[in-house]
């Protein structure tokens, strides 16, 4: 019995069609990690955001900057941490992908927000919001400004 052995046509078309129905399956959930990463990168980078945010402060008499442009090149190195990785832009000093609020300081209430992502970075399911006191959070999506 010395006859060849292949595949025939319905076992190729029975396994192209397992491997369809599977990448059908997994890509919702494949994006909706994409996503996630986009969030916890974001985080990142508003953490690093309001590290500078203190270290600015503590050089100038616990004021905030004026803006988020002036902590670079001096208090962030890497201009990348301007840009939200879920933003449709690149973010740099000049137009960050993230609101900062000016005017205030290291007295000014603890929880006021001072640095949020822009209204539609994330899909609209929310965004990551960092506080005078320097904790980041995220926070769901609602209308306006985070709280």
């Amino acid at each position: 019995m010395g006859g060849k052995r292949g595949f025939t046509l319905a076992e190729l078309l029975i396994v192209v069609t397992v491997f369809a129905i599977t990448f059908a399956m997994l890509t919702p959930f494949i994006n909706k990690m994409r996503e996630r990463a986009d969030i916890i990168k974001c985080s990142a980078n508003v953490r690093l955001l309001s590290l500078a945010l203190h270290m600015y402060a503590a050089d100038h008499d616990d004021a905030f900057p004026p803006d988020l442009g002036s902590l670079y090149p001096g208090y962030v190195k890497e201009e990348k941490v301007f840009d939200c990785p879920a933003s449709k832009l690149i973010g740099t000093a000049a137009m960050s992908d993230y609101e900062y609020v000016s005017g205030l300081s290291e007295s000014s209430e603890p929880a006021e927000v001072i640095i949020y992502d822009r209204a539609g970075n994330h899909n609209n399911l929310g965004r990551n919001v960092v506080r005078v006191n320097g904790s980041v959070e995220w926070v769901r999506s609602t209308e306006g400004k985070p709280r």
